[in-house]
């Protein structure tokens, strides 16, 4: 049934430099040969372009072992040049930061499945929000502005059940009774306050006497790289509590 109803269909994949966006592509070009073309979501990184991190970080990956050991390395080549194609897209950006092909693309898109998101349990709040709140949000606002309706799919971790315990049911209306949006503002404005904190000359001194500790009778430049490393650590460490502080008060482990 599921081969069937996805048969020539148009897919849109994020997150699949991440495990499970590299399983999605993977059990569908296997189990749905006659799929019409993924469209995976990868961004340009400072030393690799897009396309080549889809050879180096996902057809390389030990997921597609089984399926090469199957078709063999010449056929599953041709297979990902046939099926397979990279969006450039940036969830922190606005518009996701498509060209005109770009959004083209995601107009022709049939189905788009949103795997992207932060998973780390020490992500700083304000750097989690920006991917797996508002980058959703923009995910689903550029879509509608395709003028386009594609079944809109998001996955999101296990702990977006929160700390209610014993059964929960998905059942409609998903309501998490509170506002994304104050949420976001909330997140966000927790950095400024604690890079000045950072800055305050007690927290400095501190900071200074640990890396001298470190370092030894290094120079100058080696002694004020050190201490920025460390204050850059402190600001990532309360953001990490101050966030997790935060979620634990909505009713989220994180």
């Amino acid at each position: 049934m599921i081969a069937e109803a996805l048969k020539g269909k148009t897919i849109l994949v994020t997150g699949t430099t991440g495990f499970l966006g590299k399983s999605i592509v993977e059990k569908t070009l296997r189990a749905i040969p006659e799929v019409g073309r993924i469209n995976l979501a990868i961004r340009a990184s400072a030393r690799r372009p897009a396309a080549e991190r889809l050879e180096r970080e996902v057809l390389s990956s030990p997921a597609f072992k089984r399926l090469k050991d199957e078709l063999g390395e010449e056929a599953f080549a041709r297979l990902a040049a046939e099926k397979l194609s990279v969006l450039e897209i940036d969830l922190g950006a606005d518009g996701l930061g498509l060209t005109e092909a770009g959004r083209a693309e995601l107009a022709r898109c049939d189905i788009v499945i949103h795997s992207a998101a932060a998973v780390e349990f020490d992500n700083p709040a304000d750097l989690s929000a920006q991917t797996n709140l508002l980058g959703a949000a923009r995910m689903v606002n550029t879509v509608r502005e395709t003028g386009k309706r594609p079944h809109l799919v998001h996955i999101s971790t296990a702990y977006v059940g929160g700390l209610i315990r014993g059964l929960v049911r998905e059942e409609m209306p998903l309501d998490p009774g509170l506002n994304w949006r104050h949420e976001a503002a909330v997140l966000a404005g927790l950095r400024n306050p604690v890079e000045e904190e950072s800055r305050r000359p007690e927290i400095l001194r501190k900071l200074r006497r640990e890396a001298r500790s470190k370092v030894g009778p290094a120079g100058t430049p080696a002694m004020a790289r050190a201490t920025e490393r460390l204050r850059e650590k402190w600001v990532k460490d309360r953001l990490v509590e101050r966030g997790r502080v935060h979620a634990n008060a909505m009713g989220f482990s994180d």
